[in-house]
């Protein structure tokens, strides 16, 4: 689905982040110049030379400086930090002072643009971008037909009231219903000109990418196991590769799927 000219504003709290951890940066580097030596270093490297020569001054009057032996490498070595780390707190400066700009003129302002109207005036307009309870609106609003379940398949429901055909498909649809993760059951999908039916097709709804959850439950049968290894491999073939946008689940007969592992996928690709 692609409803939206742009996505919700992702990037502003990982700007926050960078802000954070440039403003510590910068007090560290300031902290640690002061316990530098005076002065700054020249680097000189006549032609024919294998070794560069280092120089210490400590005005502009005597730019040439003091030679330096490369037996004071240390004190070498402090001298260039130095250099390079007022360097970097000038570049901090400027983009601690940059990014503070513009998260005060931006952050949220899109968003704030729709939620601040009257609820009249919202009902008639369509945000960009869409809110979240709007996007999940539209993204199940699609209809779509499973496949057939045979004659003799026993019955499992999942708390939406969903048939699903194992117990294993139960507990993952009903723990993506308790983290609030809308999905699409059997959802076809034509991959490489075949139609697929992956378990799940589940929504980050905070970044809108969609994942395909595939849960192989018989994996201790040789059979099925060299099918789902196929099913993989066509998946990667259509640019669905595990932890970018696809996720699977195992088990066996003696290693059942668990309910913490589905909670831990679900927080680090779904929420």
């Amino acid at each position: 689905m692609n409803k939206e000219l742009i996505k919700p504003d992702n990037l502003t709290p990982q700007l926050h982040k960078q802000l954070l951890e440039l403003k510590k940066c910068l007090e560290f580097k300031v902290k640690v110049q002061k316990t530098m030596p005076v002065g700054h270093l020249r680097i000189a490297q006549n032609i024919g030379t294998r070794h560069p020569q280092f120089y210490h001054f400590t005005s502009t009057d005597h730019s040439n400086g003091s030679y330096l032996p490369h037996t004071k490498i240390a004190f070498i070595k402090k001298l260039a930090q130095k250099d390079y780390d007022q360097k970097l707190i000038n570049l901090l400066r400027i983009q601690i002072k940059s990014l503070e700009k513009y998260l005060t003129k931006c952050d949220g302002k899109i968003e704030q643009l729709y939620s601040k109207l009257p609820p009249i005036r919202q009902q008639l307009i369509t945000p960009t971008p869409l809110t979240n309870e709007q996007y999940i609106e539209e993204w199940r609003s699609d209809t779509w037909q499973g496949l057939a379940f045979s004659e003799d398949s026993q019955d499992f429901y999942t708390a939406n009231k969903e048939r699903v055909r194992s117990k294993s498909e139960v507990i993952i649809a009903d723990t993506l219903k308790r983290y609030g993760i809308p999905y699409k059951y059997e959802y076809p999908l034509e991959l490489g000109g075949i139609t697929f039916h992956p378990d799940f097709l589940c929504l980050n709804v905070r970044t809108r990418q969609e994942f395909i959850w595939e849960h192989f439950g018989m994996m201790d049968c040789p059979d099925y196991m060299e099918k789902a290894i196929q099913k993989i491999s066509v998946y990667n073939e259509n640019k669905y590769f595990l932890g970018k946008n696809l996720i699977i689940t195992m088990e066996t007969k003696i290693n059942g799927i668990k309910t913490q592992q589905l909670e831990r996928l679900i927080e680090t690709y779904l929420s």
